[in-house]
């Protein structure tokens, strides 16, 4: 859970900023820009899955005549953190409108939408989140257990893909 929380967080920021900067730079400029943007966008989660896929098979520590259950993390870790930071790091062209529009009302207005925004957000993830882990806890597979970090690396493409293929900007 505090991973979703962690790349929730990463698209709420990105998405948000993103969203006053198009404010600031005035409405003629976002409608051109928001194809570019998501393309851009899967274009980085294509090579950011892909390239953790590639380390992550080639930095696994191979296991021989044992089995285990994926190693267990030091509670002072950051690291899957801010690799799901950075997952979350892709922004929301789709928000870009409501916040144009609450633009107009002033940094309060702004502020309020980016505040349901990212209990949206936050809401729907933790949501989905609490559903797979449920189903995912009866899972136990040695190929999950040993090549667990390149299959997540191979998701992120994926998603990044399926975000070329169908796009949602227009």
């Amino acid at each position: 859970m505090l991973g979703a929380v962690a790349a929730a967080s990463g698209h709420i920021v990105v998405s948000g900023l993103l969203g006053f900067a198009a404010v600031e730079a005035g409405l003629a400029l976002v409608p051109g820009f928001e194809e570019s943007l998501e393309l851009y966008g899967a274009a980085g989660l294509i090579l950011f899955g892909l390239g953790y896929a590639t380390w992550a098979y080639f930095n696994h520590n191979h296991c021989v005549g044992h089995t285990h259950h994926g190693p267990v993390p030091k509670k002072s870790e950051r690291s899957p953190f801010i690799f799901l930071f950075g997952i979350g790091l892709s922004p929301c062209v789709a928000a870009l409108p409501l916040f144009v529009a609450s633009g107009q009302g002033g940094i309060p207005q702004m502020l309020l939408t980016l505040s349901f925004f990212a209990v949206g957000v936050l809401g729907a993830l933790l949501f989905a989140t609490g559903l797979v882990f449920t189903g995912m806890m009866k899972l136990d597979h040695p190929i999950f257990e040993h090549y667990g970090d390149v299959l997540t690396g191979l998701g992120v493409s994926l998603v990044g893909l399926l975000l070329l293929v169908l796009p949602h900007s227009h």
